[in-house]
């Protein structure tokens, strides 16, 4: 697992200041819960849960944008395709750290 610090998550997010949706990135967190399991002699991984299902956080961050947006996109289209995407991004990598 990636491990980093506390400055560098701060550096990360910094760049989705502005151009961001703060209700969204709150209904992302109600509705798609991210939590931390044990992988046999692998050490914890990260998971979000999608549609019931289990996505590891590691190496699926294109994906894992692509999914989320395709899904809030019908609802929160008031707010533009790149907002959404931006939000999508900076709630990925606000909890993959």
């Amino acid at each position: 697992m990636l491990m980093i610090t506390e400055q560098e998550r701060k550096e990360i997010l910094e760049k989705y200041q502005g151009n961001t949706s703060d209700d969204l990135l709150n209904h992302l967190k109600r509705n798609f819960p991210v939590g931390t399991t044990e992988m046999g002699g692998f050490g914890p991984k990260k998971y979000i849960i999608i549609g019931d299902k289990m996505r590891y956080l590691e190496n699926n961050k294109k994906y894992l944008v692509d999914k989320l947006s395709n899904i809030v996109v019908d609802s929160w289209s008031h707010l533009g395709e790149p907002v959404i995407r931006r939000t999508v991004k900076k709630y990925i990598d606000g909890t993959a750290s």
